[in-house]
């Protein structure tokens, strides 16, 4: 759904913002956040300085990551919609050159539903 690709390895600050859609002081209250929680900036969000530039840098891939496994929340009600946050996360976390690789659950429902259908249909029995 969100699967994304940046085009360029890091951002300044002010890119970063218009990039992510969100304002400076928010920028900053999560950067307090992962420190309060004893993250590390470089690590989590991918912050860090380059010398003789005025304005921090960002690391996209690590910005998204930890705003997906620390902001972004979602209420689910129905049954459809665990399988759309799903997908949603799926996408955020599928970048180029990595492939995203099911848990053993995931593959053993697979195969038991495809078995289902070509019970059910016939097709691809001898």
């Amino acid at each position: 759904m969100f699967n994304f690709t940046f085009l360029k390895p890091y951002y300044p600050e002010v890119e970063i913002l218009d990039l992510f859609s969100v304002s400076k002081s928010t920028l900053q209250r999560y950067r307090a956040q992962c420190l309060k929680s004893g993250g590390d900036l470089f690590k989590d969000m991918g912050y860090f300085h380059i010398d003789d530039v005025r304005s921090a840098m960002y690391e996209p891939v690590k910005l998204s990551n930890w705003l997906l496994t620390n902001k972004i929340k979602v209420a689910v009600k129905y049954s459809y919609e665990i399988e759309e946050q799903r997908k949603l996360k799926e996408g955020l976390l599928e970048f180029p050159g990595f492939k995203y690789q099911p848990k053993k659950e995931e593959e053993k429902k697979a195969v038991w539903v495809k078995s289902i259908i070509t019970m059910e249909t016939g097709i691809g029995q001898i």
